[in-house]
């Protein structure tokens, strides 16, 4: 993650606008950049909204300014203007247009082949009423530890710009709503070791076991988490039937208490 220090684009949670308050009277007001780099998944940018032709993107009622997000390129297209890589990471798949520059280094973009994993930074554009991604920077994943670390961070930041819309948590509550809550219900019969998750879902006490479960298992050291087939075999006589099991790990992962690891059948936490 050090080749993208976000010192140079600003953090993700900040506002990153910079206000010209010395302007003359009478001129037009100068244009504002949003310098915010936000991590995100695909599905996210294409479902970005914008309110105005040349405004920001939106994600989540915020505006976005750099976007980063780590996928697989599944085709490319190199020419003399631009590189197009297609790229895909489980949640949809858009186009990475890049300019060629002097400055590219001719390694890296040879290694950027098709079914390699990339990180992409750039910012969201509109065409023909479709989004691509117009790539300021693009190099290749070497480490799949990056992969997982990029996850958890779409879902913190999803799940802190939606907190006080999904959870009803006041805005004075701040970060600090799901700790309050925690710190609420984690006294209820349990250790401090297992309460990580104690309260955070509605007090659902199978969708807490579930997360305890998984945070436990064995496969959740090397990142490929706990099988859905397990998860419903431990938990299947307290909810009835399979279906019962399958809407409470969906709604655990909706809410970003649990992400998808190498498929959609295992699962991992969040914390």
């Amino acid at each position: 993650m050090s080749n993208y220090n976000r010192g140079g684009y600003g953090s993700s949670q900040g506002q990153g606008f910079v206000q010209d308050s010395f302007g003359n009277d009478g001129a037009p007001p100068k244009k504002t950049y949003n310098h915010t780099l936000r991590p995100v998944t695909i599905k996210q940018v294409i479902e970005a909204t914008q309110t105005q032709a040349d405004g920001d993107f939106k994600i989540d009622g915020q505006d976005i300014g750099q976007i980063t997000l780590i996928a697989v390129i599944r085709n490319l297209n190199h020419s003399a203007t631009q590189n197009v890589y297609v790229v895909e990471d489980g949640s949809g798949v858009i186009d990475a247009k890049k300019f060629p520059s002097d400055h590219d280094d001719a390694d890296e973009i040879n290694s950027l082949i098709v079914g390699s994993y990339v990180r992409i930074v750039g910012t969201v554009k509109n065409f023909n009423q479709k989004q691509y991604i117009q790539v300021h920077a693009i190099r290749p994943i070497s480490d799949m530890n990056e992969v997982t670390y990029h996850n958890l961070e779409v879902l913190y930041v999803h799940v802190s710009a939606t907190r006080n819309k999904i959870g009803g948590a006041s805005s004075s509550s701040g970060v600090y709503g799901q700790q309050h809550q925690l710190n609420n219900n984690s006294m209820q019969g349990v250790t401090s070791t297992d309460t990580h998750m104690r309260g955070a879902v509605d007090n659902d006490a199978v969708a807490q076991d579930i997360s305890d479960f998984i945070y436990n298992h064995p496969g959740r050291t090397n990142g490929i988490g706990a099988p859905r087939q397990e998860i419903i075999v431990n938990f299947k006589h307290r909810l009835g039937d399979e279906q019962k099991v399958n809407e409470l790990i969906a709604k655990l992962v909706d809410e970003g208490h649990l992400y998808n690891t190498e498929d959609d059948d295992h699962f991992n936490t969040t914390t």
